[in-house]
């Protein structure tokens, strides 16, 4: 299948679609039931041109979200349905995402990624991000849940 998406900002009919990306991609199996739901409609009340969608014969097939904390820009759940990943969509979404932090005057981005992901680490690689060895990364949970993220 040829398919030539396009890139654009998430609108609020894109969230059951998005959500449904994210359960393909496995990026919900750490979340609890709704947080995948409630994420996406906090983040179309903050800054949703920086949230990217891809859309292609009338449906969502690709995501990804920036957010900004005033210092740094970070990137969060790249999901890219899986027929048409190791395509060159994902790096265009990333492309976009960067285009738009520049024009914000962001320069510096973070993002994570599972050490267990080694497709998601060569990806991040392949884009030019480094490691950064040095970096611990801690969490804590003020529900008392036992939540990683």
């Amino acid at each position: 299948m040829s398919l030539d998406p396009v890139i654009r900002s998430i609108d609020p009919a894109d969230a059951d679609a998005v959500a449904a990306l994210w359960d393909e991609a496995g990026m919900t199996s750490y979340t609890l039931s709704g947080e995948a739901a409630d994420e996406i409609a906090a983040k179309l009340e903050r800054d949703p041109e920086l949230f990217l969608v891809a859309e292609a014969d009338g449906g969502v097939v690709a995501a990804v979200m920036g957010t900004w904390d005033g210092h740094r820009g970070r990137i969060k759940r790249l999901a890219v349905r899986g027929d048409l990943r190791r395509g060159g969509l994902g790096r265009r979404m990333v492309e976009e995402l960067e285009r738009r932090f520049v024009e914000r005057g962001i320069r510096r981005i973070r993002l994570e990624v599972w050490g267990h992901n080694e497709a998601g680490l060569a990806f991040w690689e392949e884009q030019g991000y480094r490691l950064e060895p040095e970096i611990r990364y801690f969490v804590r949970n003020l529900d008392d849940s036992d939540d990683p993220c």
